[in-house]
């Protein structure tokens, strides 16, 4: 599936650029790898957007647009309990 793979590409680019804590690579590769658990396009969209939007000092400031990593790994785990 071509969006697993581009939430794989961008976790990884986003680890190495900004920081994306490896543990939540390590997640993001493991979902990617098991396409059949994810049954909804709209839940991995939401993923792609929240990787492309993560910032280590979300919540720290006027940084509203940004995701943190605990909000990253909520959407990670709603997805694998909706499998």
């Amino acid at each position: 599936m071509e969006l697993l793979r581009e939430i794989a590409e961008t976790a990884r680019r986003q680890h190495e650029e900004a920081g994306l804590p490896s543990w939540l690579v390590a997640q993001v590769d493991e979902l990617a790898s098991a396409p059949c658990a994810v049954k909804d396009p709209a839940d991995l969209a939401l993923l792609l957007r929240q990787l492309e939007e993560f910032d280590s000092y979300a919540g720290a400031g006027c940084f509203g647009d940004s995701v943190s990593a605990a909000t990253i790994q909520a959407t990670l785990h709603r997805l694998r309990g909706a499998s």
